[in-house]
């Protein structure tokens, strides 16, 4: 049994598409409404890159306590190793992008996955409108 601690994520960063960004292999992960949790797992040195196509997505990241909203054309990123947990948010199917790249040194994340998304504006769980609902097992502060 394996009793090392896991080291902490680095937090999230707002991604920005520059030119000259890298080129990724992107997986589309279709998230339906009141559907279990889904678990993306990225190692030490990999780089987790994702973005919302359609709908509005909840992400949580083991070891960190910041749950966050995005909404469609928005990117978050995090430096592995992580664990991140999504799911649709709302009575719609959402669908995520996502994709998984080995870090190197002077490199721009996240490459364009799509058209190039608005400014990333992420909303913690405490400070979610109240008339929206959490995520099952989600806490809110408010």
């Amino acid at each position: 049994m394996n009793t090392q601690p896991r080291p902490l994520p680095s937090p999230p960063t707002a991604a920005q598409t520059a030119p000259g960004a890298l080129s990724l292999q992107w997986k589309r992960q279709p998230l339906p409404p009141r559907q279990a949790v889904q678990v993306l797992d990225f190692r030490a040195g990999e780089i987790a890159l994702l973005e919302v196509e359609d709908g509005r997505v909840w992400v949580t990241c083991d070891g960190l306590l910041e749950d966050y909203f995005l909404e469609a054309g928005q990117r978050l990123s995090f430096t592995g190793p992580a664990r991140l947990r999504v799911s649709a948010e709302g009575p719609r199917t959402a669908r995520l992008l996502w994709a998984r790249h080995q870090a190197e040194a002077g490199a721009t994340y996240p490459p364009a996955a799509t058209v190039p998304a608005p400014p990333l504006s992420v909303v913690p769980a405490a400070a979610a409108a109240p008339s929206q609902p959490l995520p099952r097992g989600a806490i809110s502060a408010a």
